[in-house]
Order: structure tokens, then sequence, then C-alpha cells
């Protein structure tokens, strides 16, 4: 006899111009930003949006501080 693992599935209802239902395959993962471990489809990457905004702001730091100044400079020289 084959002891199968359950798998975790999300399903998911598409409307386009008729509905189908998607099954996605969860699998575990672990969060880059906090190293918390949660269940995702193959796609996601990051636990929460909060991360994935924290993991953005730190690829484009450098930028950001600059637009961010020039907004001052400019708020300040009105």
């Amino acid at each position: 006899m084959v002891n199968k693992k359950k798998e975790k599935v999300i399903e998911q209802q598409v409307a386009v111009s008729y509905t189908y239902t998607r099954r996605l395959r969860l699998e575990e993962k672990q969060c880059p930003v906090c190293e918390k471990r949660f269940e995702a489809i193959k796609k996601q990457v990051y636990c929460s949006r909060a991360c994935q905004s924290k993991a953005d702001y730190d690829r484009h730091a450098k930028q950001y501080r600059k637009a961010r100044m020039a907004a001052y400079y400019e708020q300040k020289k009105d």
C-alpha cells in the first residue's frame, strides 16, 4: 500500500468569458526579509506586503532618498 502525503492546494475561481477553477499547490517557504516560515504558491517570495515593500525599499534606497531630498529642497525653496 502506497502512503501518499496529502498536498495542500488552494482553489481559485477565474472568470473570463467563462468560469473555471485553478488548483494551485502550496509550498512551505521562508521569507528572505523576516525569515518567517509560511505557505505560498510557487511564485510568491515574501510572506506579506510589508516584507515585499521593505525589500523593494532596500533594493532602491538610494533612488528613494534622492527623490525625497529633492522634494524637501523644492518645498523649502517655496
